[in-house]
């Protein structure tokens, strides 16, 4: 049987698109490693649903891949007009860790203040780098957990006959 191109992209997109926007909203963001494997196992639900053959388990690793690197674009571009309120949410945090703490390392604070005083290229590529390697790891895993729930599709025309244990006898280990 001839093997059919299968389309990993358009599953990976819708998925990972869902999947980045749901991680770039503060407060939902702090699952984004349950939302990366729920969304890979929804895209290799939906590669099962639209092909016609069974899926390999490389096809859902490579789908669940994608899958987290379309979410970690998505997300590193929602993450720039967020900024404000990110600024906002982690100077609360801090302030408030301030108070159980005697005192924050110096450069703690001098990190966090470049880090969010305004748009910086290289903390956004680095960010862009980490988030793309973390969230194809974990679309990866949520593409073995989906092919485990949704890649055992039957192939057309096979028989699901039970063949009934063949009776080898009453045989008894010797002493």
């Amino acid at each position: 049987m001839e093997r059919k191109q299968v389309d990993f992209l358009a599953p990976a997109a819708l998925a990972g698109a869902a999947v980045g926007l749901i991680s770039a909203i503060p407060f939902f963001n702090c699952l984004c490693c349950l939302w990366i494997i729920a969304g890979a196992s929804f895209s290799v639900y939906l590669l099962v649903h639209r092909s016609d053959f069974p899926i390999k388990s490389s096809d859902a690793l490579l789908v669940g891949l994608l899958t987290g690197i379309v979410a970690s674009l998505v997300n590193a571009a929602l993450e720039i007009p967020l900024r404000p309120i990110y600024v906002n949410i982690f100077g609360r945090f801090f302030e408030s860790m301030s108070r159980f703490m005697e005192e924050l390392p110096p450069e703690w604070e001098t990190l966090t203040q470049m880090r969010y005083e305004g748009f910086n290229l290289s903390f956004f590529l680095l960010d862009l780098l980490l988030s793309s390697i973390l969230f194809s790891f974990f679309g990866a895993i949520g593409g073995l957990i989906g092919y485990s729930l949704f890649g055992k599709k039957k192939i057309s025309g096979e028989n699901n006959v039970q063949t009934p244990p063949q009776d080898y006898g009453n045989h008894q280990p010797g002493l």
